[in-house]
């Protein structure tokens, strides 16, 4: 007790401060701004979670997604329908032979020559490069239970610009749809509504490809 106390109350000794802190340290010195300075950073720590958080939560702002669009099919290869004969005495599964506009037939070879454009490589290709003959295409059309549901077909020959066209061609479309090729080369003609063969009077001699 002696050697203790004469080392807290010796002032030229330098030590009167350290007492029994110092001690039990085992002799050296404590900071006592340590616990303070372990309390402001775990505080900073928390608020630096809490100011991500408010970031990167999903009511915070976000970066836009765009969503692709889906462009819309150009006009030629979509032409106004005229009103259907059958209207008014509908009878669903019925097939009609259908006289070819020229609208019609630009739009039989706008559409294969886009589809062409994807499938064959030919990036130019216009409708002007897809020549359907005359006398080479049958139209013809299947009542459906309403407008919207009639099926309209056509199957013809063509001769592509710099493309080997495989033949004969078949079209599809329903009067709110554009006309799109379906299928092409020997056998196309299997696709059709076999009712169609009745209106035409007999499968067509160019499903043969010729």
């Amino acid at each position: 007790m002696l050697d203790v106390d004469a080392e807290r109350l010796s002032p030229a000794g330098g030590r009167a401060y350290r007492g029994r802190a110092y001690r039990r340290s085992g002799g050296q010195p404590v900071d006592q701004r340590r616990p303070l300075v372990i309390a402001v950073a775990f505080a900073g720590a928390i608020v630096l979670g809490v100011i991500i958080g408010l970031v990167t939560a999903p009511g915070g702002r976000t970066t836009p997604q765009v969503v692709p669009t889906t462009a819309a099919p150009p006009a030629e290869v979509q032409p106004a329908m005229d009103p259907a004969s059958w209207e008014g005495s509908r009878q669903p599964g019925t097939p009609h032979q259908m006289m070819v506009r020229e609208q019609d037939r630009l739009a039989f070879s706008a559409s294969l020559a886009a589809a062409l454009r994807k499938t064959a490589g030919a990036e130019r290709l216009t409708a002007a490069d897809v020549v359907i003959p005359q006398g080479k295409l049958f139209y013809g059309a299947v009542e459906g239970r309403d407008s919207a549901s009639d099926e309209y077909w056509a199957v013809g020959l063509a001769q592509v610009t710099g493309v080997p066209a495989a033949n004969p061609h078949v079209w599809k479309r329903t009067r709110d749809s554009p006309w799109k090729p379906v299928v092409d080369g020997p056998g196309a003609c299997d696709s059709l509504p076999p009712a169609l063969f009745t209106a035409w009077k007999g499968r067509p001699a160019l499903c043969s490809g010729a």
